[in-house]
């Protein structure tokens, strides 16, 4: 009996030693796309400029925790300033941040030895988990295997690394109960990227969670976390490419199916862009563009001049409460005070333009597009949208989030509105009109804020 009773509290011991991995306080990041490479002779952030330190104030006003620091070059001494900039303004505020390995730049796992064990044990470094170690991710696993990555960890590090690496581009992950067995001794979870948004394609597409939660369900089994992505689109014509993936109504759906996932940790992708190689000018930003450390050519459409995404902010905000209190996107709330808070946003060509087309143009969608959080008394509050003049839907709001894509935008101003016994009281409108074709052919949108 002695011997049974010791097996079922050790089987027991067991479970909730994988519960405490696989259960962790709920966190928000932002994945900093200061790729910290010196490509066609760019910066990052100037140091004395205030713009890292700004970049940290304004995150941490939305309720984000950390910043995830892709870095690809880590011995330049331009990564060795931004980088630096970053953690002393952190220390002084509470903000954490932890590095993010690129694979697709610098494919050798040693070479970040040094630059992680300068900054592992400032008070600023992100720690997670029942240990409290210290968290590094990576962006790709590129060709290191998880034996490499072990023997890193153990020769620099003790082992004592919380790894949460970005693998689903490597092989097996398409597998994730068999990528863990290969994988789960190295990793501490695991964190995706590619969901974040709806397969490349030439037909409309809503996003999915379906890879998500079988990673997640795979990952929990065995006592191991996942971070979920949440962006709005990908639109790059720059740097040798040119490629639209769906945003239209990514963002608020993604918000909706991350409630209901409930994952351990969630990354938005991206707070900004400051640098020109492979991601910088995707157009995900939700923060500034420092103009430093980005060329002309992305600096033509991928801007916070004349393209802001800050208002995207409040909705990202409403968000971050609503998971990090377990609610669903229909108990997402505005600010206290606020009867209701949101955006617009549109592409200002359609997609049929006679100009120079992204990739996977035929995906795109002409429509309308918003996301407003309302509060708890919505009964007489409608949307109203309305394109070139021509209201093409109204539709009764409801607490919480509301969202969509209105299709059949017509050419000139756009307006959204929140109206109350049929009179508006907020409104968001164009800033640049719609037009059938330009030169330009930018896919990105632009964004506008209720007021």
């Amino acid at each position: 009996m002695a011997k049974i009773t010791l097996c079922v509290l050790e089987a027991l011991a067991s479970v909730i030693t994988l519960m405490g991995h696989a259960v962790d306080a709920k966190s928000v990041y932002a994945h900093y796309m200061g790729k910290f490479d010196n490509v066609a002779k760019i910066g990052t952030v100037t140091e004395g400029s205030g713009h890292a330190e700004l970049d940290i104030d304004q995150a941490q006003a939305l309720g984000i925790e950390a910043f995830a620091m892709n870095i690809g070059q880590p011995s330049q001494p331009w990564a060795q300033s931004t980088v630096k900039q970053l953690f002393d303004k952190a220390d002084q505020t509470g903000f954490k941040l932890f590095f993010s390995l690129d694979f697709y730049q610098t494919g050798d796992v040693n070479a970040y030895t040094q630059i992680v064990s300068d900054y592992i044990n400032r008070e600023s470094y992100l720690k997670t988990g029942p240990d409290n170690l210290p968290v590094v991710s990576t962006f790709s696993v590129g060709g290191v295997s998880p034996q490499d990555f072990q023997t890193w960890k153990q020769n620099n590090y003790d082992g004592k690394i919380y790894f949460l690496p970005n693998a689903d581009t490597s092989s097996g992950y398409d597998n994730p109960e068999t990528w863990f067995q290969q994988w789960g001794d190295v990793v501490d979870g695991v964190f995706g990227w590619e969901t974040a948004w709806p397969a490349p394609g030439q037909t409309p597409a809503n996003v999915s969670d379906a890879v998500d939660t079988a990673v997640q369900n795979a990952a929990h089994n065995v006592g191991k976390t996942y971070m979920a992505p949440l962006s709005s689109l990908q639109f790059k014509k720059c740097c040798g490419g040119n490629y639209y993936r769906i945003g239209e109504a990514n963002l608020p759906q993604r918000m909706s199916q991350l409630l209901a996932l409930n994952p351990d940790f969630v990354e938005v992708l991206t707070w900004s862009l400051t640098n020109s190689k492979n991601d910088a000018g995707e157009s995900h930003y939700i923060g500034n563009n420092w103009a430093e450390g980005l060329t002309e050519e992305i600096l033509a459409y991928s801007n916070t001049d004349i393209w802001p995404h800050y208002d995207w902010q409040p909705l990202i905000a409403s968000f971050i409460s609503a998971y990090k209190e377990g609610r669903d996107a229909s108990g997402m709330t505005p600010p206290e005070g606020s009867e209701a808070v949101g955006a617009m946003w549109y592409r200002p060509v359609l997609k049929d333009a006679s100009c120079q087309k992204p990739d996977n143009w035929q995906s795109a969608v002409d429509a309308v597009n918003y996301g407003i959080v309302v509060g708890s008394d919505a009964s007489s509050l409608s949307i109203r949208v309305t394109s070139g003049g021509e209201v093409i839907r109204e539709t009764p709001a409801q607490p919480g989030l509301n969202y969509g894509s209105v299709p059949g935008i017509k050419t000139g101003k756009q307006t959204v509105e929140l109206v109350k016994d049929g009179s508006s009281i907020l409104t968001a409108t164009s800033t640049v009109d719609v037009v059938e074709t330009n030169e330009d052919c930018f896919f990105n949108f632009h964004v506008v804020g209720l007021k």
